[in-house]
């Protein structure tokens, strides 16, 4: 009889490794890779990434009497793009969560997460007069009301809570994560104009065309590391700097191939 046994990678930060050597192989090929002998400057910090994987297993462990068995975590720096911490799952080798899948990269559905961008596309519209924008202290009913969806059936979505709460402001509502002002705030900007605004922050797998206003609490789905970055763009003043995993790249010579912050960037 056979036995067979697990692959099993003995690597500091697994998933952030691997992310960067999938990266170099797009960039220079499996020879170059493998035989070129390059030295690869990343942006991990060891103690921020150390951290990361505590508080993944330790929220894991905290959920698991509500079927929680895997998380994953980014951290990055808005201002350089400069991922810091990249946990992939709550344990890397254990097949039972398919741990050496990278959930930090696997498209997610991400929740009331995706509300703040919703709000952002109605505080924009770029199309309307500056009166009729949105702004924090737009008042907007929360009262459970049918809303028409296109081709789909009327959606009348409830908050979480169960209660309605009236005339609120968008701040109230961002603030308490209210579902109903969420779908009234897609249904006015127009899906469009919100997958507009989703690509702008750097969010690539909003790409279905059947998508309908429950969008707004989450519905679709995207990596983890894009929902970063797009949050990283609203904490750097609305301006985006992509992910960036790797600083620097020299060859077995010591020659500079590339260098973040140069003309030459990685």
């Amino acid at each position: 009889p056979l036995s067979y046994a697990p692959l099993e990678f003995n690597l500091n930060s697994p998933h952030f490794t691997i992310y960067v050597r999938q990266q170099l192989e797009q960039l220079y090929g499996a020879a170059g890779l493998y035989q070129a002998g390059y030295n690869v400057t990343t942006t991990l910090d060891p103690d921020l990434q150390a951290q990361a994987e505590r508080i993944v297993a330790e929220q894991v462990a905290a959920l698991a009497d509500r079927s929680v068995s895997n998380g994953a975590l980014v951290a990055m720096r808005p201002d350089s793009g400069e991922v810091v911490a990249l946990v992939g799952s709550a344990d890397f080798n254990n097949p039972e969560i398919d741990g050496q899948v990278n959930m930090a990269l696997a498209p997610r559905q991400p929740g009331s997460s995706i509300k703040p961008l919703v709000y952002l596309t109605a505080f924009a519209q770029p199309d309307r007069p500056v009166g009729e924008r949105w702004t924090p202290g737009t008042l907007i009913a929360d009262i459970q009301q049918p809303f028409p969806d296109g081709a789909n059936p009327p959606y009348v979505p409830t908050n979480y809570d169960g209660k309605e709460h009236g005339m609120v402001p968008v701040r109230t509502a961002l603030a308490n994560s209210f579902n109903i002002p969420a779908v009234a705030a897609l249904q006015t900007v127009g899906l469009p104009a919100f997958l507009q605004t989703a690509q702008t922050l750097g969010i690539t797998t909003l790409t279905r065309p059947d998508y309908g206003l429950a969008l707004s609490l989450g519905a679709g789905e995207v990596p983890l590391l894009e929902m970063t970055g797009a949050f990283a763009v609203l904490a750097n003043n609305g301006i985006r700097v992509p992910p960036v995993t790797i600083l620097k790249i020299t060859d077995s010579a010591g020659t500079v191939i590339c260098e973040q912050r140069t003309e030459k960037p990685c």
